[in-house]
């Protein structure tokens, strides 16, 4: 894992230079997608919680009340995670 970290920090030094210098070949749909996936970030209830500054039991009734998306179920995991995108466009 720690090589695989090494790899992506030099590539994402090197894109973020070859965007600086105007020398990056990237497309807007490529961008888009990089950010998107940076972005998507998946979270546990207790995480989404604490994101959301409410407890447990409100986090709930939000969801209950769809106000709040359902978790999603990931494979080879028991508990359902949120993504931060998504409820970072939620109104509290």
């Amino acid at each position: 894992m720690q090589e695989l970290k090494k790899v992506l920090v030099r590539l994402l030094r090197d894109t973020a230079n070859k965007l600086e210098n105007n020398t990056c070949e990237i497309t807007e749909e490529e961008a888009l997608s990089i950010v998107n996936n940076m972005t998507h970030v998946a979270i546990s209830k207790e995480m989404a919680c604490n994101h959301l500054n409410m407890s447990r039991s409100k986090f709930d009734s939000k969801v209950l009340e769809g106000i709040i998306p359902e978790g999603r179920k990931r494979v080879g995991f028991k508990e359902k995670v949120w993504y931060l995108d998504e409820l970072d466009g939620l109104n509290k």
